[in-house]
């Protein structure tokens, strides 16, 4: 699968209460990047907003403290804000996806 090059983050973002909230919480900062590489990374995986190594691999909270370069208890903490915020799933495989994928991705039309 190819990414999509382009994922859409509005202009007014940090008017949603949700990210009122988290950014208020005393790791708000980090948690924020975290769901920003998220996005990005659900661009790369081009998977309708689902995030994994590959279709069989889920990303560990490792895997992503690695490529995200935060530390693992930064990861845990935004991962479980995030999934009670209803901003992500995390299935029982263990398998990350973006709820509401539609928002933040890029629709490709011809010229």
């Amino acid at each position: 699968m190819s990414g999509v090059k382009w994922i859409k983050i509005t202009v007014n973002m940090f008017d949603d209460e949700k990210i009122k909230i988290i950014e208020s919480m005393p790791e708000g900062d980090s948690i924020l990047i975290v769901w920003i590489k998220l996005l990005a990374q659900a661009g790369k995986t081009n998977a309708k907003g689902f995030i994994f190594l590959n279709e069989n691999i889920p990303y560990t909270t490792e895997m992503l403290s690695t490529l995200f370069n935060r530390p693992i208890t930064t990861v845990r903490l935004a991962l479980q804000t995030l999934s009670q915020f209803g901003m992500i799933e995390i299935d029982e495989c263990d398998f990350i996806s973006i709820n509401n994928w539609e928002k933040y991705k890029t629709i490709v039309t011809g010229k």
